[in-house]
């Protein structure tokens, strides 16, 4: 029997009018306002996967709530706007918890129910695993002698990458494969050590094929038989992980490493876990800080004011001197010298983070919370404090927010003063990132050894922004769509380049916390 149209609309009508009174009946009048758009529950999944990050800042702007909630399909979450709400939900980290968050992880990379089990006990206590290991290696991330072995290591690929590179006078590649490159084998090098895994071509693609579409993994039931490939990967990887770490290879690896493997034991973990663990903490090596380096770059050498501004402080640190037999003129650099020396370099690197930056800072409810002494969290959700919101803010950043300005960071610029709670690149408050003085020494330096020895210009003669509206939802930066093809060209190709990193004793002051440290 064929339906009539007016009965079909007449039911999709029925349907529409339950679903909002259903969200009407369940929304608490404490709860921050619900926004509904287009189908009830299923409008944020739709606008989310169209829009990515931008979904949110246009969700701000077209209703300028402080705080709001998405109703989806047997959940809510709430989405943050403002930023004066954010040091009171920092206060509130036992029951506004990423830990909670890190803890499931452990599903993703495949590690065992005892230590999924271990993970997620305690989530409130400073004393459980997941609350407690970011503080246990930030001692060897913060500047020291850890730190800096970890750095000089990284700039030594770095040096002679860049060598191979200028014997070649002329080079034209992609932008994002020549970054991805160079960044994947210093960080891996510099982290995991003589032993790296990652230097088998197997491991590092597999490592990439996982990293694209993990999270396929946690949405799909048997997904390991419906995305064999996927899964394959995972396992390919965490094998060499895992031989890894038997053969011992995180004895001879960082700090960091090191670090991670004696808290992760004191829990009782095995090495199998330990190793699978590894795994997932490739993601906060790599995740974040490999597309990072490709803006940097991008925004340096596609402005020609940038250019001009950033190589002429970086040129001031070079020193000339003769070589060992005094024959000839060798360009002496130390690096170290970048974290205070160069403050339109450092500008630049953080408006790259402000810019581009679109991770969703997400957390779970373990309990219900009065934001404020008011608004009503209700335990079981999500909240979400979108980087992508807090940096167009503003309120915070003035009329240009949403403008790259490389100046932006300079204290002698003129400039509106940067609300420090604001920036979200690094998280902030109890979840703070803390390879962050390892990523900026990173990427700063490959960006000043590039502009005194090279010119990278775009092989289609201007540059094209390049779109990512594929860029995996994941992503805390995002991911072109096309490569951007870039000729590399040696300016002094005969010149011989002597670089060192001394070391730095004190932390650039990204965020507040850093800032706060400082005047101690």
């Amino acid at each position: 029997m064929i339906l009539s149209l007016p009965v079909v609309f007449g039911s999709l009508a029925a349907t529409y009018v339950f679903l909002r009174l259903l969200l009407y009946w369940t929304q608490d009048a404490n709860e921050p306002p619900a926004i509904v758009t287009g189908i009830p529950f299923l409008g944020p999944l739709i606008g989310m996967a169209r829009q990515k990050s931008g979904y949110y800042n246009q969700l701000r702007d077209a209703y300028k709530l402080p705080i709001y909630t998405l109703r989806l399909p047997f959940s809510r979450m709430y989405i943050v706007n403002a930023t004066e709400l954010v040091p009171a939900l920092q206060k509130q980290w036992r029951n506004v918890s990423f830990a909670a968050i890190a803890a499931d992880a452990g599903n993703l990379v495949g590690m065992s129910k005892d230590a999924i089990r271990i993970m997620r006990k305690d989530l409130t206590s400073e004393h459980g695993f997941s609350v407690s290991w970011p503080k246990y290696i930030t001692p060897v991330m913060s500047p020291g002698r850890d730190l800096d072995d970890i750095s000089r290591k990284a700039i030594e690929v770095f040096v002679g990458e860049l060598e191979k590179l200028k014997s070649q006078r002329t080079v034209k590649t992609g932008l994002w494969q020549w970054t991805s490159r160079i960044m994947d084998t210093a960080t891996t090098e510099a982290v995991w050590g003589p032993d790296n895994p990652y230097r088998d071509p197997v491991v590092a693609e597999a490592w990439k094929i996982f990293e694209a579409g993990f999270l396929t993994l946690s949405v799909f039931p048997l997904a390991k038989y419906i995305y064999p490939r996927l899964h394959q990967a995972r396992e390919t990887a965490a094998a060499a992980l895992t031989q890894y770490i038997r053969k011992g290879g995180h004895e001879r690896a960082s700090g960091l490493v090191k670090k991670r493997y004696e808290h992760h034991r004191s829990f009782g973990l095995s090495n199998d876990d330990i190793a699978r663990g590894e795994l997932g903490n490739t993601f906060a090596v790599l995740g974040s800080t490999v597309p990072c380096a490709l803006w940097v770059l991008y925004h340096i050498f596609s402005d020609p004011k940038v250019l001009a501004d950033v190589r002429k402080e970086v040129l001031t640190l070079v020193r000339e001197e003769s070589d060992d037999e005094g024959k000839r003129i060798v360009s002496s650099i130390d690096l170290a010298s970048i974290r205070t020396s160069c403050p339109i370099l450092l500008s630049t690197f953080q408006e790259t983070l402000r810019h581009r930056t679109v991770t969703p800072g997400a957390r779970v409810l373990l309990e219900d919370v009065l934001l404020d002494g008011r608004i009503l969290l209700k335990k079981g959700s999500m909240l979400m404090l979108p980087a992508s919101v807090q940096h167009t803010n503003v309120s915070a950043w003035g009329e240009d927010a949403s403008s790259f300005d490389h100046m932006r960071f300079v204290a002698e610029s003129g400039q509106k003063k940067p609300n420090r709670v604001a920036f979200r690149a690094f998280g902030g408050g109890h979840v703070l990132c803390p390879g962050r003085h390892f990523a900026s020494t990173e990427i700063m330096a490959l960006a000043a050894l590039l502009v005194l020895q090279f010119d990278v210009v775009p092989a289609a003669g201007k540059w094209i922004e390049p779109t990512w509206k594929n860029s995996p939802v994941q992503a805390g930066f995002p991911i072109p769509d096309e490569d951007i093809s870039v000729e590399f060209r040696a300016r002094e190709p005969g010149m011989q380049w002597s670089v060192q990193f001394s070391g730095a004793d004190e932390a650039m002051g990204f965020v507040k916390e850093d800032v706060v440290a400082g005047l101690k």
